[in-house]
């Protein structure tokens, strides 16, 4: 181990030495859990910082088996931003429950640091231990609230739908390997490629189809998503939506554009009909539910059918426009998605006994919180995709480059769906200001702190990114052209 491989990886090191200080911590704090807060924030800004401050160039560590580039530096800060929204969001909703813990902080950036090690993986092997790393630190999350029957049963779902998806990605990449004789992704590629888009090599590529296609919610692998999400703490719920969804993208994009791109026209292939089905379970399903958060899990599967579609307009293209849009779109779903499971947890934070996040529920919301109305507002005009938010930047980006692929009827297709999906959004806000409240609801304190920051922070990643979407779009461009260093 040298000086660079330390260089590499000081944006993991930090995170891990914070995650650790948190243990150490716990005992010596009662019920200001303050100094860990700080602590974990810190590092996640640090951690960003530090690979921010690295990017430019390329740095490879570990013989190769992992690089600092443009391209994990973009993913490095995106789930640092993801990571300290939800720490900002979890000290009130934690402590309503009585489970406001030094574990949960932990656990959280030993997610993030498995999260980091995928996007940042050029070899076979760091990759599985950075998913690995990534997956059990979040059944454990999903299974935070171990005395709630709810919580208990999302992790167990979580864990063994997971478990399954880990194997099956593994035996493909097993597969991987014995035909290439090499866990390097540039070598098994080249050696590959020598091979030719075998039968073996087509399989080989429709199992680590199927296990990525589990880790990000693609329909039919999807099963689990709605009741982890119901199950699991709001916040926890909220970095699932985004946080490995977006690792996952990271390393579905490097693992066939350079491992297995031999077989693109039959990754392509599957992604498109992956990307048909999904926007169809996961808008279609989203349109019957009662329950704002089970709503939520459904709306996410949705647009990862939009992300699919990109995958497929990418093995199809001659230029990198789908997967910069992709990177595009990761970004804009953080702050929208975030926002909107923190309106959530803001509403169980002032109300923990009697809120369950029903739309009855959220009937005349903007008479008794009007800013959480407001804000919730935008985070479903978002979602929906209408102009002047980042929602329709995203949208905008990618259905653009589906077209440019030749696969128009696939984008016609993706606004359609994207229609339906006004229906739902846009019925919660019609709930909030033209409903009238089933029951009288005790005023709360307003909520302020850490919760209102992680607001904040969501609300101006929206508005920015739908207003001046510039430099997030020249970052996408940056980070893609630096792809394979």
């Amino acid at each position: 181990m040298t000086a660079m491989d330390l260089i590499v990886i000081l944006p993991e090191l930090i995170l891990v030495v914070a995650g650790c200080l948190a243990l150490v911590v716990e005992p010596y704090l009662k019920k200001d859990k303050t100094a860990a807060v700080t602590i974990v924030a810190t590092a996640l800004v640090a951690s960003g910082a530090v690979a921010f401050g690295l990017a430019g160039e390329t740095r490879a560590a570990f013989g190769n088996m992992v690089v600092l580039n443009d391209y994990a530096v973009f993913f490095k800060v995106l789930f640092a931003v993801a990571g300290v929204i939800t720490v900002l969001m979890s000290p009130r909703y934690l402590a309503a429950y009585d489970r406001h813990l030094g574990e949960y902080y932990a656990l959280l950036l030993f997610a993030i640091v498995g999260m980091d090690i995928m996007a940042a993986a050029r070899d076979l092997m760091a990759f599985y231990v950075g998913l690995e790393l990534m997956a059990v630190s979040s059944y454990l999350l999903a299974g935070f609230f171990r005395y709630h029957a709810r919580s208990n049963e999302a992790a167990l779902k979580y864990f063994l739908t997971g478990a399954f998806a880990s194997a099956i990605t593994l035996y493909g990449l097993s597969l991987v390997y014995g035909f290439a004789g090499a866990t390097n992704y540039q070598q098994i590629g080249q050696a590959l490629q020598a091979t030719g888009n075998t039968t073996a090599i087509a399989l080989a590529t429709a199992l680590v189809v199927v296990g990525t296609g589990f880790k990000v919610s693609m329909a039919p692998f999807h099963m689990w998503t709605p009741d982890v999400y119901q199950g699991a703490p709001t916040p926890v719920a909220g970095f699932f939506s985004v946080g490995p969804k977006a690792a996952g993208f990271s390393a579905i994009l490097m693992l066939f554009l350079t491992v297995l791109d031999v077989s693109r026209s039959t990754w392509s292939i599957l992604f498109i009909v992956l990307a048909v089905l999904t926007m169809a379970v996961g808008n279609l399903f989203a349109l019957a539910q009662k329950n704002i958060k089970r709503m939520l899990a459904y709306s996410s599967i949705a647009h990862v059918g939009y992300l699919a579609a990109g995958l497929g307009a990418l093995g199809r293209a001659d230029d990198d426009l789908a997967g910069q849009a992709i990177l595009l779109y990761l970004a804009a779903y953080t702050f929208m998605n975030l926002g909107a499971f923190a309106i959530l947890a803001c509403l169980k934070t002032q109300d923990p006994a009697g809120h369950g996040y029903t739309l009855a529920e959220f009937a005349g919301l903007a008479r008794r919180a009007p800013w959480a109305a407001v804000l919730m507002s935008l985070f479903m005009f978002s979602l929906t995709g209408i102009p002047g938010t980042a929602g329709f930047i995203g949208k905008f980006y990618l259905f653009n480059a589906v077209v440019r692929a030749d696969l128009a009827w696939l984008a016609v297709l993706a606004v359609i769906f994207s229609a339906v999906s006004a229906y739902y959004y846009l019925r919660v806000i019609m709930y909030m200001f033209f409903r009238e409240p089933e029951r009288e609801y005790v005023p709360r304190e307003a909520i302020g702190g850490p919760l209102a920051a992680a607001l904040a922070l969501c609300a101006a990643g929206v508005i920015f990114i739908g207003l001046l979407p510039g430099s997030l779009w020249d970052a996408a461009v940056s980070s893609f052209g630096n792809f394979f260093g």
